[in-house]
């Protein structure tokens, strides 16, 4: 029989709960069973529930409820995305690490995280799973060259480029 937390893992990566998800990070995220890394007013870096990558693997999310990557370009997030950049900064400054950011169909929780993790694994990872990693500018190109998303993935990706945060890696 699953656990209650094996249980509130699967529920958080179905569609319809992108909304609760966010509410407990925005309200609640103390209660959420993770265990928390470094936080700041803005933001809060956890361990991974479920770690695949690396010597570690955490994920740094925004204490605001933001559905994706391309929400949180939003200029309304400027200071919200400039606290989270300064909190996974910190964390990088602490130990070196990858920043990656899942978008569209490979964001499978409805709250934007970035992952940091050491690149020891990416290789054998994207041989055995056959991923890609693109570079932030081929991510881009890539997204604004579908019409349907082109507007919305340009200024998306455009205002967390210009934003002076970390190079991500879009996953």
């Amino acid at each position: 029989m699953a656990t209650l937390k094996q249980l509130a893992f699967r529920m958080a990566r179905t569609p319809a709960s992108g909304s609760l998800v966010r509410f407990g990070f925005a309200h609640a995220d103390r209660l959420l069973p993770l265990t928390s890394v470094d936080r700041s007013e803005q933001a809060a870096i956890y361990r991974h529930p479920r770690p695949v990558y690396g010597t570690f693997h955490h994920i740094a999310v925004p204490l605001r409820g933001v559905p994706d990557v391309f929400a949180l370009a939003h200029p309304r997030h400027a200071l919200l995305r400039a606290g989270l950049f300064a909190l996974i900064a910190g964390a990088r400054q602490r130990a070196p690490a990858s920043v990656l950011v899942n978008a569209g169909p490979r964001q499978d929780v409805g709250q934007v995280h970035f992952h940091l993790t050491d690149d020891t694994p990416f290789g054998d990872a994207v041989r055995s799973e056959h991923l890609t990693w693109p570079d932030w500018d081929t991510a881009v190109l890539a997204l604004t060259s579908v019409p349907d998303i082109q507007e919305r993935y340009r200024a998306g990706f455009s205002l967390l480029q210009d934003s002076g945060g970390p190079r991500v890696r879009l996953i």
